[in-house]
């Protein structure tokens, strides 16, 4: 029997050859049938059988492995060339070297070939177990299986490597960050808005009750009502605060002063150059007993209602900018009451005044920005004329120039120096006019200590013949430093100048003001403060002295 064998990647080829031709031995026949199917050897290929040139073809050697042992002879007879079995239908009988999958050998082999080196060696050193394979009637033999070594150069040893996906510890074990501000409000969430509401109740024992001149020492119950909301949109912003004190007399002389302050904001992006902002805000008072349009022998001080409102639009044009601002004031003042039970209407002193401010600058540097502003608006009373027959509404203007100022959290605000003109409608009266500087600035030198000054110019009326009115300028220092987390101390420096144009001179004030904030735990902390402050002037109804001390707890969330 002749034929012809080829290896191609694992095709079985024998499907396309012609049939077997020649004759058929029967003792061959017969000998299949009586014994145990056992694979006979298969014929190796020889290279004139390859080359195909004859029908028959030379039988070739079988196959020898190159190291002695390295496969049984059980079952030698079902491996083809270089110890690869062949596909003849049956199971292999052990494992496969599997290790030329990626370059599978060529069709045509011949056998006459020496093996490399390195194969050599590594069939020297490899052993495959004894599995011959079964047919209907078999009993299987006892299997063995040899080491199967890995460490060949075709076939290296997996090395063991690290994982990347290392499991989490466990929740005790973690490690939590500490909280920088522990004893800060949490606040009240809802939504996008926080609201961060505060409570203080507290004594203040005071040598001057009301300010005045004359007044006498009390003690005081003293109580605030503080609340803020914010939100935390990503390109938008707003908030809305109030503030409001109720000061009532426990012993002492008879005083009662509410103060209340509501200020709301926004600030829209409209673009990356395109700004708008706006804000509003209500306040009611009492009228300062020191201040020069207050009403001599009245028993009450009366209200002052304050109502404002600024919308403004801030575009860049490369490294300049301009603005435009849009201001409303409207101020209402009470009725003043005697002894005697008797009342004053004050309907005269009310007004609106309404401007206009066209802001223009460059930019120095990301932080620096000096600017120019002009600002032209109207004065306008109620009543054309108040109840001395005089006409005191007019036009006001203003000149400034400035820097504004954005270092992030060292140093932020803006300040400005001009001149302010308030003319007045009636020729009898002399207009009002006078340096002006005004500024807000937040200045951190180091982590926990925060200055803020604040500085305005305002332009005060007045009620009395011949009096055009005056210029009131003030000023606030205030520094406060976090000694611990739940531990801070603060002071502030006040003063004040009144440039009065009746021919009464300067009013001066002064004050300073210590205090200490100790937090028992995030909700609850204890407040002590201690203040002096001072009037002069050369009218003795608006000399005043007075020093105080405080004690409260506040309770926020």
């Amino acid at each position: 029997m002749s034929g012809v064998a080829f290896v191609s990647g694992g095709t079985a080829f024998s499907q396309q050859a012609t049939p077997l031709r020649g004759s058929v031995d029967e003792n061959v026949l017969q000998t299949q049938q009586n014994t145990p199917p056992r694979p006979a050897p298969r014929p190796a290929v020889s290279a004139p059988a390859l080359a195909g040139t004859g029908d028959a073809g030379i039988p070739s050697d079988p196959y020898q492995p190159i190291s002695p042992g390295a496969l049984p002879d059980a079952d030698a007879g079902n491996l083809g060339l270089n110890g690869v079995p062949v596909n003849d239908g049956s199971p292999p009988s052990g494992p496969v070297d599997n290790s030329g999958g990626l370059n599978p050998p060529p069709a045509t082999v011949p056998t006459d070939i020496p093996l490399p080196a390195d194969r050599a060696t590594a069939a020297t050193q490899r052993t495959r177990p004894a599995q011959p394979s079964l047919r209907a009637g078999q009993t299987p033999d006892a299997l063995t299986t040899g080491a199967l070594e890995d460490e060949t150069g075709s076939n290296p040893k997996a090395q063991r490597t690290d994982k990347d996906n290392l499991p989490e510890p466990a929740l005790e074990r973690r490690f939590v960050k500490p909280d920088p501000e522990p004893f800060a409000p949490l606040g009240i969430r809802a939504g996008t808005v926080t609201l961060r509401p505060s409570i203080s109740q507290g004594i203040r024992a005071t040598t001057n009750a009301d300010d005045s001149s004359d007044g006498k020492s009390a003690i005081l119950s003293e109580t605030r009502l503080r609340m803020r909301a914010t939100t935390d949109w990503s390109r938008h912003s707003a908030f809305l605060d109030f503030d409001g004190t109720y000061d009532k007399t426990l012993s002492g002389q008879d005083y009662s002063a509410p103060n209340i302050g509501l200020r709301g904001g926004f600030k829209l992006d409209l673009g990356e150059r395109t700004t708008v902002t706006g804000e509003g805000g209500y306040r009611y008072r009492q009228e300062d007993a020191s201040a020069p349009t207050a009403v001599t022998g009245a028993s009450n001080r009366p209200a002052v209602q304050e109502l404002d409102a600024t919308l403004g639009v801030r575009h860049e044009f490369g490294r300049f900018f301009g603005e435009v601002k849009g201001k409303v004031d409207h101020t209402t003042y009470g009725r003043a009451e005697f002894p005697d039970g008797t009342t004053i209407s004050q309907k005269d002193r009310d007004n609106t005044f309404a401007s206009v401010a066209l802001r223009g600058g460059f930019e120095m540097s990301p932080a620096i920005k000096p600017f120019a502003e002009v600002e032209i608006g109207k004065l306008m009373y109620d009543l054309t004329e108040d109840s001395n027959g005089y006409r005191r509404s007019g036009m006001r203007t203003a000149l400034r120039g400035g820097i504004e100022a954005d270092f992030g959290e060292k140093l932020s605000g803006e300040l400005a120096l001009g001149y302010l003109r308030q003319g007045i409608d009636d020729n009898r009266l002399s207009d009002v006019d006078g340096f002006s500087v005004d500024g807000a600035i937040k200045w951190s030198p180091q982590r926990g200590t925060d200055v803020n000054l604040g500085l305005l110019t305002r332009v005060e009326g007045a009620t009395a013949p011949n009096d055009s009115g005056s210029i009131f300028y003030e000023g606030r220092l205030g520094v406060k430093r976090q000694i611990r987390s739940n531990l801070s101390v603060n002071a502030e420096l006040t003063a004040s100048l009144r440039d009065n144009k009746d021919g009464s001179g300067l009013d001066k004030g002064f004050g300073a003001e210590v205090g200490a904030t100790y937090w028992f735990n995030r909700f609850l902390g204890l407040d002590v403060s201690a203040r002096h402050r001072i009037t002069r002037s050369e009218v003795d109804t608006r000399q005043t002295t007075e020093s105080s001390v405080y004690m409260g707890l506040t309770l926020q969330r």
